[in-house]
């Protein structure tokens, strides 16, 4: 049950920054995610018309970045959580009937990634508390700010997000 979370047993985790390198996007990754959105921009998919319009390469969907759940290639099938996720990549431990979900992204876009570049973060726990739902009982959120850097360890994306883990019903 999320109300065996006690956010107070998380406090030493709030600040504490953790860095890790996405790789490079290649220009594949970044058409399957804006075909998988369903976003037919030009810039995410025709690298000359990108290219006429001053980029170096197709632009990568701003979003995507933040929607690498797991940056690396994952535990085997029987080290993951019930709902398939990495219970190592969250900055608490989870129950594991817990459910987890979005609560939310807020981005900032300080330049666009093209296709081609290497990309690394720095992810912050920013607050865990509680909140009672009456159809969930007592749910955690955990807030976390991530920035991301390019090439020439430039600021191109900031992202604060929120995640919800709750009990199943």
């Amino acid at each position: 049950m999320t109300s065996e979370i006690d956010p107070s047993a998380h406090e030493d985790r709030i600040g504490r920054t953790e860095t890790y390198d996405i790789g490079r996007v290649t220009g594949l990754m970044a058409r399957r995610y804006a075909r998988a959105v369903e976003d037919d921009n030009p810039l995410f998919h025709d690298q000359e018309y990108a290219r006429e319009q001053g980029y170096d390469d197709i632009v990568v969907p701003p979003n995507f970045l933040s929607a690498i759940i797991d940056h690396t290639e994952g535990p085997p099938s029987d080290q993951l959580r019930e709902d398939g996720l990495d219970p190592s990549r969250f900055p608490i431990e989870l129950p594991p009937e817990a459910i987890l979900m979005g609560g939310g992204q807020d981005l900032t876009i300080h330049r666009y990634v093209t296709a081609g570049e290497s990309i690394s973060v720095e992810e912050t726990v920013t607050g865990v508390y509680q909140r009672e739902s009456e159809r969930m009982g007592t749910l955690t959120f955990i807030e976390q700010t991530a920035e991301y850097y390019g090439d020439e360890d430039d600021h191109v994306l900031s992202c604060d997000k929120t995640m919800i883990v709750g009990d199943r019903q």
